[in-house]
């Protein structure tokens, strides 16, 4: 990381589970230290640049693994701009049922080449959906994965603040008139 740090570099981030690597992983820029600890540690924010394919782990002396990976690139489509206001527009309910009214909203102007990447971040994905996210390679089909997790989200999420209602009411419900 403090090599990272003093020369400005990038670096990979895969995920592992039960002892396997995905080979498509994520480019990373650390964007801020917020903690450094006296044994080396530090807590950072960290923003993801560009997503690649891990072709081979070196072997080397480092105590971190490193690797040889090409870039990933999608699919030359159009992207479907319905799709993307319907993804929009079920994001920014969702942000403000959780964040509340004064929420920042994301607007069609806030979007950049893949608005799929600029909604996942506070999308609320597992692990695992995060993971199919940045390996699939066409913006429609990740627009399409988001689009219906917002779909199952949203009733949870409604869900979750009725409860919330009662229990700040003390358990009593209001009378529906």
């Amino acid at each position: 990381m403090n090599e990272c740090l003093e020369r400005g570099l990038e670096f990979g981030i895969n995920l592992v589970e039960e002892g396997h690597m995905h080979p498509i992983g994520c480019a990373a820029r650390v964007v801020e230290v917020t903690q450094s600890y006296p044994d080396g540690r530090m807590d950072v924010i960290v923003e993801g640049t560009r997503r690649f394919r891990l072709l081979q782990l070196k072997n080397d002396d480092r105590p971190f693994a490193t690797g040889e990976i090409e870039g990933l690139v999608d699919e030359e489509i159009n992207v479907d701009q319905l799709l993307v206001d319907g993804c929009l527009e079920k994001y920014n309910l969702i942000v403000t049922l959780v964040y509340g009214a004064t929420a920042p909203l994301l607007s069609r102007i806030d979007l950049g080449f893949c608005p799929s990447f600029d909604m996942a971040p506070k999308a609320g994905l597992a692990t695992e959906q995060k993971q199919r996210l940045i390996e699939l390679t066409s913006e429609n089909a990740r627009l399409e994965l988001l689009h219906e997790h917002f779909s199952d989200l949203l009733p949870m999420i409604r869900k979750a603040e009725a409860i919330q209602r009662v229990v700040q009411s003390d358990g009593y419900l209001r009378a529906i008139t």
